[in-house]
């Protein structure tokens, strides 16, 4: 049966799902974490790092990072879509402006680098657009727009409620410049000597990494991380018993590139459920995929050595 509710235990990323954050305009995700965190874990000491947030809990050895902005587009002139990050429009999606589900608008679509709106009288240049919201629940597979990075970010505070030891970074801008990635390394490096994060992020369903199989431990994407750190943490994940995979790409990339840019001794590995089309109006991924990201992440945060 399809139906637009999900299970109770993932009534969080209802509610994160309905927040618009494209690159740039974080701050209204920053807020619902930072009082989210406030409200329900109320021993995380909460720390602000631009349009980033970051929540720590007892004496840390690993950050968990999940960017909180999404693809989507900056309304230019005469109609002209502008790509924040690199979304994959089609011609039967249809945006909204950002914080207004009401203003919905249909676009042409030339090519995914040339967009317009077919209508767009009551649009102001400037204003930026995401995919209109909807969600399709099938079974334990959930299809909607920003499953990157909600599904992320609802894994992170999950790991956050059940670790009593352990920082997470809530980056902003890991669709363009990753800016915050890096101001959040710093701030974990110095101030809480971490030197190894998890990226917790979603990555692709592909030839080798299929939904319904666990989260992906990725061996590399675009950029190499410390391989000996990576064997560590795929070792773990066996002793672990829960379901996963591993992926080995040559493209794509994450804040854990961004976190090298900035030049801390943080090592980094990504972990993350797979999805279909993503960056599409119609992501879509296996919650059981999201349930055992979180607890594999949660294992690797409580008993990872640094």
């Amino acid at each position: 049966m399809t139906s637009n509710s999900l299970p109770n235990a993932f009534s969080l990323l209802s509610d994160l799902l309905k927040i618009d954050s494209p690159s740039g305009d974080e701050w209204c995700m920053s807020e619902f974490l930072r009082d989210f965190i406030k409200n329900n874990i109320p021993s995380a000491n909460i720390f602000r790092v631009g349009q980033s947030l970051v929540a720590v809990r007892g004496t840390p050895k690993v950050a968990l990072f999940a960017h909180i902005d999404t693809t989507g587009f900056t309304l230019g002139r005469n109609g002209a879509l502008i790509p924040i990050g690199s979304p994959h429009p089609r011609a039967v999606d249809r945006l909204q402006i950002v914080g207004n589900p009401e203003r919905v608008f249909e676009m042409n679509v030339e090519s995914r680098r040339k967009t317009t709106l077919k209508e767009y009288d009551g649009a102001i240049p400037g204003e930026r657009l995401v995919y209109a919201h909807r969600l399709v629940v099938d079974g334990p597979i959930v299809t909607t727009p920003y499953l990157d990075n909600r599904a992320g970010i609802w894994a992170a505070v999950t790991v956050l409620e059940r670790c009593s030891n352990v920082a997470v970074a809530f980056t902003s801008g890991e669709e363009l410049s990753g800016f915050g990635a890096r101001v959040c390394a710093r701030h974990l490096s110095e101030n809480w000597r971490i030197s190894t994060a998890l990226i917790c992020d979603i990555t692709w369903d592909t030839d080798y990494v299929h939904i319904g199989k666990g989260p992906a431990i990725s061996l590399r994407d675009s950029s190499v991380p410390n391989q000996r750190l990576v064997e560590r943490v795929v070792e773990m994940a066996a002793r672990s018993q829960i379901a996963y995979q591993t992926e080995i790409e040559s493209a794509g990339g994450s804040d854990g590139a961004h976190i090298e840019s900035g030049g801390h001794p943080i090592d980094w590995v990504f972990v993350g459920a797979p999805e279909k089309l993503p960056h599409s109006s119609t992501e879509a991924m296996d919650l059981n995929d999201l349930a055992n990201m979180a607890e594999l992440l949660r294992f690797l945060a409580e008993n990872i050595v640094t």
